[in-house]
């Protein structure tokens, strides 16, 4: 059961274009493929492939019980008030995956419940740790900045520092780096359910402890390089592209004959080896990212051939239709910018007459009907909206010139987004190297 679980966590990755190589498992391990190919053996024993990192840091390791006055787990709360009075009880979930201290979600105890228990009040230079959680999640670690009459739970452990040794963000960013990197992974003891590190443990863990003054200039290094990683991730997040809709615009629907033609996809045999890797494009959901708004196809991971594409409902159809997936992930949105075909999960739209409508507009008006799309979907194991409730889809039709300055002026936004998308990425590469210096590994 528990390998069937990995493998069915894997495959859910792989199917919704999420990243697998970040996923963690108690049995197995995610290997590239070249990896396994490279000795020519493709030896499938998962400890071959196994990383042993070794750090040689040029500061002396000291174990978290050497620097810290306190080392204290939460209590378990046995009820939450519904509404926002009593006092905040700070769990797992309000540390959040890029080490910062989230209100959102934050629940209440009552007054009578925290009485006797003041003492697990949360003051500035505090470090929760999440103790307690799935084993991937186990290390969340972050820093509190402000006075919080309140309390954290079992999951959670608060660590205080020896001020005139520690500066209490300095171990805060190694510890929730040491998350980042899979650390606490490995000395994670598997509950029921859950997988933890106890006090015991988390006192015998090592950091490398520059000079007080070292650790400062780092943190401020880092402090630096966070404050345009946050303002870059703000408007990588929050980005959502606008059309103002004139009312006086017709609606005309994705059934119309006239403008358009529908043809769903289909996927050919997997058993039959002559129908693969043919050089034909064929897009599945991982060609179009989550993270992307609408996806401009280029290339597709797999291909499949001529007879693969004849013998299957597969079809073949011409560069810049509009591809929407219809089927279990539902409204991820495309323009292939090459001839391609895709699997079943997708009903594609052939634009017709190119002097009414544009794809770029075409595919923005579809981003605004996939609350639409989710509602009409139905099924059991997944949910899909039928080629017959697609056409009825309406999107507003306005004059060619005012589409294509809908498209330009989106477009210019969304160079701007991916100028962040790339700030993001590089200023994460800066802090984890700022870290990494420390480690010396």
């Amino acid at each position: 059961p528990l390998v069937r679980g990995e493998l069915s966590a894997y495959l859910d990755r792989v199917r919704s274009g999420e990243r697998v190589d970040v996923l963690q498992s108690d049995v197995g391990l995610v290997v590239e493929k070249g990896k396994i190919a490279g000795n020519g053996e493709y030896n499938l024993s998962g400890e071959r492939y196994r990383e042993i990192i070794s750090y040689t840091s040029q500061w002396p390791l000291v174990t978290i019980r050497e620097i810290a006055l306190e080392v204290k787990a939460g209590f378990a709360c046995g009820r939450y008030n519904t509404g926002t009075e009593g006092v905040p009880h700070i769990r797992p979930m309000n540390i959040t995956e890029h080490g910062t201290f989230s209100w959102h979600g934050v629940k209440s105890i009552s007054e009578q419940e925290y009485q006797g228990k003041e003492h697990y009040a949360l003051r500035p230079g505090d470090i929760l740790f999440n103790n307690t959680n799935s084993k991937e999640l186990v290390g969340k670690t972050c820093l509190i900045t402000e006075e919080i009459r309140g309390a954290f739970s079992n999951h959670i452990t608060r660590i205080r520092v020896v001020k005139e040794r520690c500066d209490a963000q300095f171990l805060a960013m190694c510890l929730h780096a040491s998350w980042r990197r899979g650390a606490f992974f490995t000395r994670a003891n598997k509950w029921i359910g859950q997988a933890g590190i106890n006090t015991r443990s988390l006192n015998e863990f090592q950091i490398p402890l520059p000079p007080l003054e070292v650790q400062r200039e780092i943190v401020a290094e880092i402090e630096g390089y966070q404050k345009v990683l946050d303002g870059a991730r703000m408007v990588v997040d929050n980005y959502r592209p606008h059309i103002h809709i004139d009312p006086e615009w017709p609606l005309v629907a994705l059934g119309d004959s006239k403008l358009f033609s529908v043809v769903s996809g289909g996927t050919p045999k997997s058993s039959v080896k002559e129908y693969w890797n043919g050089g034909i494009p064929w897009a599945t959901l991982v060609d179009l990212p989550p993270n992307d708004f609408i996806t401009e196809i280029r290339a597709t991971e797999r291909t499949i051939s001529e007879r693969g594409l004849h013998k299957s409902s597969a079809k073949l159809f011409a560069e810049d239709s509009v591809v929407v997936s219809t089927r279990a992930t539902i409204g991820r949105i495309g323009i292939n910018r090459i001839p391609l075909a895709t699997n079943q999960g997708f009903k594609n739209i052939i634009i017709k007459d190119r002097d009414r409508i544009i794809p770029e507009y075409l595919a923005l008006a579809l981003t605004k009907l996939v609350p639409t799309m989710d509602a009409w979907a139905s099924g059991g194991t997944f949910k899909e909206i039928s080629k017959s409730k697609f056409c009825e889809l309406k999107v507003p039709l306005p004059p060619l010139a005012v589409q294509q300055e809908i498209a330009a002026e989106i477009e210019a936004e969304k160079t701007l987004v991916s100028a962040n998308r790339e700030l993001v990425e590089r200023f994460e590469g800066k802090i984890q190297a700022a870290i990494g210096r420390v480690w010396g590994g």
